[in-house]
């Protein structure tokens, strides 16, 4: 992923108080909202600026049809100068602390991966007409698109687009050595241990990266773990959770090779093009890559079976932020477009069959299905901001890592549960 341009800022340019009194000034929620029902372009916006930061896409196809078709057709049409800034994914979280204290910065920030709503939430703007107005208009939203940007009722955040990470494995070589199409975790496990022996590993992130926090939870929601619930009640320390840890390391010893302690977010993918992954468990990104540099592998490549607009309240462009987050709504099926597949849309009217890219490919029409089944962070819920501290500090993939280096299940549970007992409490007495 390459870095983005850089965004001058300065953050002892004025306090954190004086920043929170600023934040106070907003618009008539009612007037725009009326205007974007109608279409309406609010006068005020021609001539003005729209500054946009988000994450260097995956799929570089999308960041150039995003930046230098998109963005500029609707910039021209009305009269906004928009500018697109891009920087890698993980980098988004330090870059939304620093405008936050500056009280400057861009006027719509991109969250992926890292949704950290209920951080901000009391310095966002209020976006709930724009939520409401797209559902209604798109057959509404699946269920867990509420949860990601909901706070006390509020809706701080516009859900785009989510990403699905699921099995993608080499049919050549299962079929070459007899084994089954890695349909559950166990079948999966068999395929790794027997394709290590043969010189196809798989691989799977036991680090500090946005995968592994997916990854991991895909298993552990598949053995019937589960995080938290209402009420903040926290559920990591059960059954479920211990034997998807002994599983993990079982997955790690028969299947792996120590380099994935190192790996980041796009180390599986060029191991899948590598031709040396049996499978890996990843975003399709995976398999694009591998169609773009190796075709060969590609062909025998199969399948098996979160991302946020945020609008600060020191924003002074939210009129143009507003209806530029309603026409990318409607237009979120040509997003999926430009991006292979790779955008998941949350909107039901959206996810209909054929889905687009992922309707045609025989391979990748499994993948309609899964809308129904999609979980985030915190399942089986809410998405708190407690969660939301687990998640960036990497508390349960650090649990599988661990066991996965040698440590006993149940040392890593007592530290585990510790950790998320330990950061509920923090936000209970805040």
């Amino acid at each position: 992923m390459s870095d983005g341009r850089s965004l001058e800022i300065n953050p002892n340019s004025v306090s954190r108080r004086g920043f929170l009194k600023a934040t106070g000034v907003g618009v008539a929620g009612g007037t725009i909202a009326a205007m974007l029902d109608a279409r309406q372009v609010p006068a005020q916006i021609k001539g003005t600026t729209l500054r946009i930061l988000q994450w260097s896409h995956f799929i570089p196809a999308y960041d150039t049809w995003f930046d230098n078709v998109f963005t500029k057709e609707w910039g021209e049409k009305n009269g906004v100068k928009v500018r697109v800034d891009h920087i890698p994914h993980l980098e988004l979280p330090a870059r939304m602390a620093a405008e936050f204290a500056a009280g400057a910065g861009h006027d719509l920030i991109m969250n992926a991966s890292s949704i950290l709503t209920r951080l901000y939430y009391k310095s966002l703007v209020d976006l709930n007409d724009v939520y409401d107005a797209a559902g209604k208009k798109h057959g509404g939203w699946i269920p867990s698109a509420g949860p990601l940007v909901q706070v006390e009722g509020r809706t701080y955040g516009i859900p785009m687009f989510y990403i699905l990470l699921p099995m993608l494995w080499r049919k050549d070589l299962f079929d070459a050595n007899n084994l089954k199409a890695p349909d559950t975790w166990e079948l999966a496990r068999v395929a790794a241990r027997t394709m290590k022996a043969k010189g196809h590993p798989t691989g799977i992130q036991f680090s500090q990266c946005a995968d592994a926090n997916l990854n991991w939870r895909s298993l552990l929601f598949s053995f019937g773990g589960k995080e938290a619930e209402e009420g903040d009640n926290i559920l990591i320390d059960s059954k479920e959770t211990r034997e998807a840890l002994k599983f993990a390391k079982a997955l790690f010893d028969e299947g792996m090779t120590p380099e994935v302690f190192s790996w980041d977010d796009a180390s599986d993918n060029r191991y899948l093009a590598s031709g040396v992954a049996c499978w890996i468990h990843d975003a399709i990104s995976a398999y694009r890559t591998t169609e773009d540099t190796n075709p060969d592998v590609f062909k025998n490549t199969h399948i098996g079976m979160a991302n946020v607009y945020m609008l600060w309240k020191s924003s002074k462009n939210q009129q143009a932020a507003k209806e530029f987050l309603t026409h990318f709504l409607d237009d979120a099926l040509e997003g999926m477009k430009q991006s292979r597949g790779y955008n998941m849309p949350y909107l039901l009217g959206q996810a209909k069959k054929p889905m687009p890219v992922i309707g045609a490919d025989p391979k990748m029409q499994i993948l309609q299905d899964f809308p129904k089944i999609v979980a985030f962070y915190g399942y089986p819920g809410p998405f708190t901001t407690p969660i939301q501290e687990v998640v960036n500090l990497y508390v349960l993939p650090d649990m599988f890592t661990r066991v996965a280096r040698g440590q006993g299940v149940e040392d890593v549970m007592k530290w585990g549960t510790g950790e998320y007992r330990r950061i509920f409490a923090k936000h209970k007495r805040a």
